[in-house]
């Protein structure tokens, strides 16, 4: 019994950083309706840039010494997957034309290539081995663990959680939030309309940038610099939370990206974590052979 709570409270902690990235891939996939396979690798640029910054020895200094406060350093980092995000969008995708999702995946491949470009050029840039990062939170209450669990995943739950609901009351109740659901619709007719589709679109990608950074922030102290973790795995693994729980509905992406993390975690209780990576990617073939949408997602109808 103690070995399923703690995997349960650690799925979860665990779901809400795949369920923070998962809501970045709807984001953009409202807008554009094609998938960002970039996101993942800009975790990994926000993390290298944040931890040269803060403790690498940038600017001269020794290792361990930081540049920049730790503040500061986050900041610099968030604004440079935010700047990344909207390059990917304007360098990368805009010359090849509005996207066709029945017969063009050139936007998809295109985000792809991007990515691996980002991982090679940290890889040549910084080197490749990992980097430990300071926990932000070392203890809480003077306990270094609870359940076994340390703070710093109770704090990644927390933010992840607070984010991707943040982020649903955004597009649900404000202007911005309807014109993005009203671009994601119907792009032409929201033009019509006078919303300013390709600020929409750049806001998405620039959002999900920024969202992608402070994911990174919050893992790297559990899973450090990682350039197979953080340039790979999680931002895969939350594409598949965003399609387990509906893309394109940010409450699906929450609801996917816990569902991820519980499947994933579970492995631990009946002794199976080396099958851990197979059953998140089992899961993705379960749901689209019986509910293809995802679980909070809706059929998309297209009158021609």
């Amino acid at each position: 019994m103690d070995i399923f709570l703690q995997a349960l409270i650690s799925g979860l902690l665990q779901g809400s950083v795949y369920a923070m990235l998962a809501v970045a891939f709807s984001i953009i996939y409202m807008t554009t309706r094609t998938i960002n396979f970039a996101l993942g690798p800009q975790m990994l640029v926000a993390a290298l840039i944040y931890f040269t910054l803060a403790f690498g020895g940038a600017l001269g200094l020794e290792d361990g010494q930081g540049a920049l406060p730790l503040v500061i350093a986050l900041v610099v980092a968030v604004l440079a997957s935010i700047l990344i995000g909207l390059l990917v969008h304007t360098l990368g995708l805009r010359p090849l034309g509005q996207f066709d999702p029945n017969s063009n995946i050139g936007w998809i491949l295109t985000t792809l290539a991007i990515g691996l470009i980002l991982v090679e050029a940290g890889r040549l840039i910084f080197e490749e081995k990992n980097r430990p990062v300071p926990p932000v939170i070392e203890a809480i209450g003077g306990q270094e663990s609870i359940l076994n669990i340390p703070p710093q995943k109770y704090l990644i739950f927390l933010v992840g959680i607070a984010i991707a609901l943040a982020l649903e009351t955004l597009h649900r109740k404000t202007k911005l939030g309807r014109g993005l659901r009203a671009t994601a619709h119907d792009r032409n007719t929201a033009a019509l309309m006078g919303i300013n589709t390709n600020f929409m679109i750049l806001y998405s990608f620039g959002l999900a940038g920024a969202i992608a950074a402070v994911a990174a922030w919050l893992l790297i102290p559990v899973v450090f610099v990682d350039f197979n973790a953080l340039g790979t795995f999680i931002g895969l693994k939350a594409f598949v939370g965003a399609v387990v729980g509906g893309i394109g509905s940010t409450r699906g992406a929450l609801v996917g990206g816990l569902v991820v993390g519980l499947a994933e975690s579970m492995t631990v209780v009946f002794q199976a974590q080396q099958w851990g990576d197979a059953v998140v990617f089992v899961l993705l073939i379960l749901i689209l052979m019986v509910k293809p949408t995802g679980i909070l997602g809706e059929a998309r109808i297209e009158k021609v």
